[in-house]
């Protein structure tokens, strides 16, 4: 190699990704779309297993009320904006709270 030159490692930068690519803001926004489903139990952990196009697929590490730890498998759509648009665990449609655009046009 030429002295003066060094290899430097890239990657992508968060606003660079396209928004169905975001894992974390699903993630958070699947946290947050949870508080009646876990009825008591602590979401430990979100784990993404595969995202193609706006389809998220996925597992739950949740602890119960007496220490034991399940693993529950999710399913989710995305809109083009990256935002969370149904959420399915375990087989149970989870309803999603509307956003202050949604609640304006009611």
């Amino acid at each position: 190699m030429a002295p003066g030159l060094r290899t430097e490692r890239t990657r992508p930068s968060k606003r660079d990704l396209p928004p169905d690519e975001s894992e974390g803001s699903v993630a958070r926004s699947i946290r947050g779309a949870l508080d009646d489903y876990l009825a008591g139990r602590k979401l430990v952990k979100v784990k993404i297993r595969q995202v193609e196009g706006k389809t998220v697929d996925g597992f739950l590490k949740i602890e119960g009320r007496r220490g034991e730890r399940l693993l529950v498998d999710f399913g989710a759509t995305t809109t083009q904006e990256g935002t969370l648009s149904s959420l399915d665990v375990g087989g149970r449609k989870i309803s999603l709270a509307p956003g202050p655009a949604e609640k304006r046009g009611q």
